[in-house]
């Protein structure tokens, strides 16, 4: 804050000037701002200022109440412009655009109030949680290009907008913040500077890279870089220093297809590319035009359903993921051992596989009847009444004696000996020789990812999904496995996994990783 008295600028929290010693007021929780707004505590600080939970006692409702940062507040001319892009800002009442109350000065303070929206900013929530479904995705985009469209309805050029000054609230609406104040911190004079750099290298459009002034059209470039990280997880363009940046919105093409662009809808990339063109002629006119584009994207895109993502945004409590994770995990291995023992047990030809002898009856057994094989007796042998090979001995012929005979007189000739019948030979069928089973196959692997706060994971060059924490399905056998997320340099690990083996690979980027500058 400034001092009433020199001028000097201080720490928000300073108690005397760090110049003249005078004391000075501290805006912390339980002080008051103007005699109405009473703190409650600290929601952020940022590039414009402090934004603080406060409570209007004449409105009797809870408010954000923006502090702008000293040297903004102290530049000769910055009162009388933010009151000017204020009363216009005042004008905008979109669902999709935070509304703007107030604007106030008070020894030395220059404050904002506006709309509480309960929630994060949207780059907190893709840091958090990943990028959405595409299917929400979409749905977000064109709500934060309906704001965009109602604040340039007013006159205004955001100038600034950027995922941190996108607020996304408990119902998943958003509401677009901080236009109007970005106008206004811009120096009118020739000469004239707020030593503010106006804009974030990341989402700035070429123009505003080039010093050039920035119109309707710059703001639907930095739209187009919002859309493209609320897909992707990350900005189209991003070095290892500022100025680097900004030399890539002039120099490079946003990688939207091919080797290391993130895994877009097809439907979108159109759209990306005009909102992204260097020439501001190529690009969308207004935002509602963008946002007419965006929602035909989404009506002819075919959507796969993604529970893990559906389950982050959902605002409902997830299971926990490790558990989830685990018993899936489980699951695959068990249905990976099933499907390889089916296969070893099934020959070439696709039937199923003759038992081993001694194990049961094969088809082709259990089809004929079974017979007792009795060798032929030798000749001099009397044959004995077999009971599976031999029919028994035809019963002798009874003779009756002719008149005046008698039964003792007449001999009865000896029986015959029947010959032998033949018994019946069954030729055996030849055994079978049973078909060899294939090799088994060796059972596929899995790699669980467990990445803090989240990460794309790249195998052996492509792109396989998203985290936090991911099963994924592999082949036996080294795999380059590559972490990426946007605010950390790439992640590579090679790794190795062993046939029904689940391999699991743990980052921390804040702790293991290398963050970006």
């Amino acid at each position: 804050m400034l001092c009433p008295s020199c001028r000097a600028e201080n720490d928000d929290q300073a108690r005397l000037c760090v110049a003249c010693r005078t004391p000075l007021r501290v805006v912390a929780a339980g002080s008051t701002v103007a005699g109405r707004y009473e703190i409650e505590k600290t929601l952020g600080r940022g590039g414009m200022g402090t934004v603080y939970r406060a409570r209007d006692r004449v409105l009797d409702e809870t408010v954000a109440l923006k502090i702008l940062r000293a040297d903004l507040a102290g530049t000769p001319g910055m009162a009388a412009r933010f009151r000017s892009e204020i009363k216009l800002a005042r004008r905008v009442a979109h669902p999709n655009v935070c509304r703007i109350y107030e604007y106030g000065e008070e020894d030395g303070l220059q404050f904002i109030s506006m709309e509480l929206v309960e929630g994060a900013n949207l780059k907190e929530r893709l840091a958090r949680e990943g990028p959405p479904p595409p299917e929400r995705a979409f749905a977000l985009a064109a709500q934060v290009a309906d704001g965009l469209e109602a604040v340039h309805g007013a006159g205004i050029v955001h100038r600034d907008l950027k995922s941190a000054n996108i607020m996304v609230d408990g119902k998943g609406a958003v509401r677009v913040m901080d236009f109007g104040i970005a106008r206004a911190a811009a120096p009118d004079a020739p000469g004239e500077t707020t030593g503010y750099v106006l804009g974030s290298p990341e989402y700035m459009s070429p123009e505003q890279a080039r010093g050039r002034p920035a119109d309707f059209r710059s703001d639907v470039y930095s739209l187009g870089v919002v859309v493209y990280e609320l897909f992707s997880g990350r900005v189209p363009f991003r070095a290892d220093t500022p100025v680097a940046t900004l030399l890539m919105h002039l120099e490079s093409e946003p990688p939207l297809s091919g080797p290391g662009a993130p895994a877009l809808p097809s439907t979108l990339v159109p759209v990306l590319a005009r909102a992204l063109a260097k020439d501001s002629g190529a690009r969308y006119a207004t935002a509602g035009d963008m946002a007419a584009a965006l929602r035909a994207a989404r009506d002819d895109t075919v959507f796969v359903p993604d529970p893990v993502r559906a389950s982050r945004w959902s605002g409902r409590q997830a299971p926990r993921r490790e558990a989830t994770l685990a018993v899936a995990a489980i699951l695959f291995l068990a249905a990976a051992a099933v499907a390889t023992w089916q296969v070893a047990r099934r020959p070439a030809g696709g039937a199923e596989a003759s038992p081993p002898p001694g194990t049961g009856s094969s088809p082709v057994a259990s089809a004929s009847p079974s017979y007792a094989l009795v060798p032929e007796p030798p000749a001099s042998a009397t044959p004995t009444a077999t009971p599976v090979a031999t029919p028994p001995p035809a019963a002798p012929a009874v003779r009756v004696p002719p008149p005046g005979t008698t039964a003792a007189t007449s001999p009865s000739p000896a029986p015959a000996t029947p010959a032998p019948s033949p018994s019946p030979v069954v030729a055996a069928a030849p055994e079978a020789t049973p078909t060899p089973a294939p090799e088994p196959r060796p059972a596929p692997g899995a790699l669980l990812v467990l990445a803090r706060p989240w990460a794309s994971v790249t195998v052996d060059g492509v792109v396989i999904g998203d985290t936090p924490m991911k099963a994924f399905p592999l082949a036996a056998g080294s795999h380059d496995v590559v972490l990426t997320h946007p605010d950390y340099q790439p992640y590579r690990r090679r790794v190795t996994l062993r046939p029904a083996e689940t391999f699991r690979l743990t980052v921390n980027f804040p702790t293991d990783g290398v963050r970006r500058r």
